[in-house]
């Protein structure tokens, strides 16, 4: 047990580590980068970006039968169909016209998915009747959810209770379904022909994408005027994964951080707020003393943050309901950025450095201010902030010496592998259904935990 969780301390990919995915790049008779991502913005129509991407380096000539089927199916077209863009029918129509992928049964089924997307039920039928899908448990699921969500209230327990009466199969491993597309994934897609550079897209838009040319000529002025505490916290987060030297970085980081202190009284109503300043205070690789953990005593009892996740959620998705396709997607990953779980984890790097250095008492002190401040991570209810929490309980009670906290945060954060791996076990993140996940998003944030346990089989799904 206790070198599995070493292992995943100093192996982990920390929250928001990875950077979103951006479309690749093309060259030739292809769409150029810039192309593609201005179509992502809006400065070319969507339905040309579905139009391009179903056609774009697909060769009749070199396709064959034999040919590995997810060949043709590129990470932007993986995209329009998670999007449900019916752009999609166009390249999958093809892949499965003869002579080329005519029993290409990833192409099948993803087209069996979009048709059930749209309500075209008879058009997903005979799809799934094809040999090389008719007895696949993918099929069987697609079919149960067809006839549950017909009347189901929603589509997440719709796609729950079908899987459950399956008997959950496991779709881990599926070679029909694509990979997923990750919460930290942007899908580059837009309904606007017009990029919002002012209103109430502008900002959430900027931090979702603040690389993109142009931006920086109106970015920092709205920085400034922002009093979205969430929405500031969530851009000082997505700034943080550019390279030191990027533009963005360099000329809005500063701009969120100089907001975010003026909107910050003398005396941080959370703890999210006052960490920030409190690690803002000291140099990166200053040890902590013991004047440190003085300042830090009487901020770990505050409460992680305000507002909580799902208000701020709400708010997103409406200022991107007519900007990007999947705009609960794209609002979740702010909500995320905006947990502001890279303290915790900054925190933690400091005492780590800083433990060898000071004296035993002191170090004893750290590690309770380090599990007070878990604790607080581990009343929201997102998944990156019970691992955060438990993360920094787990060390703060090596700290302590004191074994049986230790050991109760070792077994949930072991308990919470269990509850992930279940939901990777229903392929939940694999299916290409764009209302599934754009309706689950709500729920989710409100409480992931229960969320997770419930394909864990702990309790019922929320």
């Amino acid at each position: 047990m206790e070198v599995t969780v070493t292992k995943r301390e100093n192996g982990e990919t920390e929250p928001g580590s990875k950077q979103p995915s951006m479309v690749a790049g093309r060259t030739g008779n292809r769409w150029s980068r810039r192309r593609l991502l201005l179509g992502a913005l809006g400065l070319v129509s969507a339905a040309a970006v579905g139009s391009q991407l179903a056609l774009d380096g697909f060769d009749e000539e070199k396709a064959s039968a034999d040919e590995d089927p997810w060949a043709n199916l590129s990470q932007q077209r993986i995209w329009l169909c998670f999007a449900g863009h019916r752009g999609a029918y166009s390249f999958l129509d093809r892949l499965l016209q003869p002579p080329i992928h005519r029993t290409n049964a990833p192409a099948r089924l993803m087209r069996a998915c979009l048709y059930l997307e749209h309500g075209s039920l008879d058009a997903m039928r005979h799809d799934l009747r094809w040999p090389e899908v008719k007895h696949t448990p993918e099929a069987a699921l697609l079919l149960a959810l067809a006839e549950r969500r017909s009347r189901s209230p929603d589509w997440r327990h719709a796609f729950f209770e079908s899987w459950d009466a399956l008997g959950r199969p496991d779709f881990s491993k599926s070679p029909l379904l694509p990979e997923p597309v990750e919460d930290t994934h942007l899908l580059p897609l837009v309904h606007d022909e017009k990029l919002p550079f002012k209103g109430p897209q502008g900002l959430p838009l900027l931090t979702v994408i603040p690389e993109q040319e142009g931006f920086l000529e109106w970015g920092p002025g709205q920085v400034r005027a922002s009093d979205s505490v969430p929405l500031l916290m969530a851009l000082r987060e997505r700034l943080a994964l550019l390279g030191a030297e990027e533009p963005a970085r360099q000329q809005l980081l500063p701009a969120a951080e100089a907001r975010l202190t003026q909107l910050t009284s003398s005396t941080p109503s959370t703890l999210q707020l006052a960490l920030r300043t409190f690690l803002a205070e000291r140099p990166p690789e200053a040890l902590l003393q013991r004047r440190d953990l003085e300042a830090l005593e009487p901020l770990v009892s505050l409460e992680w943050k305000q507002p909580s996740s799902e208000p701020f959620f709400q708010e997103m998705r409406e200022s991107l309901k007519d900007v990007l396709l999947l705009p609960g997607h794209h609002a979740f990953l702010l909500a995320t950025w905006a947990q502001g779980v890279s303290l915790g984890q900054e925190l933690q790097r400091r005492a780590r450095a800083s433990a060898a250095h000071i004296l035993e008492d002191e170090r004893r002190w750290m590690g309770r201010l380090l599990w007070e401040v878990g604790a607080r991570l581990r009343e929201q209810r997102s998944r990156l902030e019970l691992e955060r929490g438990l993360l920094l309980q787990v060390y703060g009670s090596e700290l302590t010496g004191h074994s049986p906290t230790r050991m109760e945060s070792i077994d949930l954060w072991v308990e919470l592998g269990r509850w992930e791996e279940a939901l990777k076990r229903s392929g939940f993140k694999r299916w290409p259904l764009a209302s599934l996940h754009e309706e689950s998003r709500a729920p989710r944030l409100y409480d992931e935990h229960t969320w997770l346990k419930a394909f864990a089989g702990k309790n019922p799904l929320p």
